[in-house]
């Protein structure tokens, strides 16, 4: 009898304890690393920063997507400073495009579909033929897809704006007579972090994968996983900065 009452005790106290513990692993530790992290993508460069001790220290700048700003399918403007805080996927399409976009866009569809409940997750799909696709088309093209409102944007603007910005995703956008439809661009879907960071996992050489083929279901479910190693990476982060905050604000008092 004493010894079922025993272990109904140690029960009770692992589950009230549990969770704490878990906390403390993941947020007062905060200075490791748990979670497998995505590579950084581009070029990088040692640079000195202070610490929360207001010390000087080596850091990394890593590469980040060069400043834009489009209007959207709503007549709104987007630009790169409004994304920051979220993980988004980049890509660059046409409406009218005969080739690859059907099928890019419908895998990247089902992207959207599975983290279409995750609040900090966003699609953004730049036309490379502004001059066509309007407000008004790109509009009509969101419906016919199935895209949600303010979590997929369709952008249009100037078009060699437009074609700057998809070299800083290190992808190509082009006029080409040649190409069907008249325009050149990739099938490729770039991973973007909160901090415009382009990330990505390995292949299976072990090299950084750098971008995503969006026209191979099994490329689209490599990053569907990696969307979700970065959203946990997010999540983490989001709490190590709330804990380091709550402890500055200790100290001021």
């Amino acid at each position: 009898m004493n010894n079922t009452k025993y272990l109904k005790r140690v029960v009770l106290v692992s589950i009230l304890v549990l969770p704490f513990l878990v906390y403390f692993f993941f947020v007062y530790s905060a200075e490791e690393n748990f979670f497998i992290k995505l590579k950084y993508v581009g070029p990088k460069e040692a640079i000195t920063v202070l610490n929360d001790d207001g010390e000087e220290v080596v850091d990394t700048a890593y590469y980040t997507i060069p400043s834009w700003e489009y209007t959207t399918q709503d007549d709104s403007t987007l630009s790169s400073k409004d994304l920051e805080g979220k993980i988004y996927l980049a890509n660059f399409f046409f409406t009218s495009c005969p080739s690859i976009c059907p099928a890019m866009n419908y895998n990247v569809a089902q992207v959207q579909e599975r983290f279409k409940g995750y609040d900090h997750f966003r699609i953004v799909s730049f036309s490379v033929d502004p001059n066509h696709d309007t407000v008004e088309v790109l509009k009509a093209y969101e419906k016919r897809i199935g895209a949600t409102p303010g979590r997929w944007y369709f952008l249009t603007g100037n078009q060699d704006e437009i074609y700057k910005t998809a070299q800083g995703y290190f992808t190509n956008a082009m006029e080409d007579e040649f190409a069907d439809g008249g325009f050149l661009h990739s099938e490729n879907l770039v991973l973007v972090d909160w901090k415009g960071r382009i990330r990505s996992g390995l292949d299976e050489h072990g090299n950084i994968k750098a971008v995503y083929n969006g026209l191979s279901p099994d490329e689209v479910n490599k990053l569907k996983d990696d969307i979700k190693v970065l959203i946990a990476e997010f999540e983490k982060q989001k709490s190590v900065d709330e804990y380091r905050e709550s402890k500055k604000n200790k100290k001021k008092k």
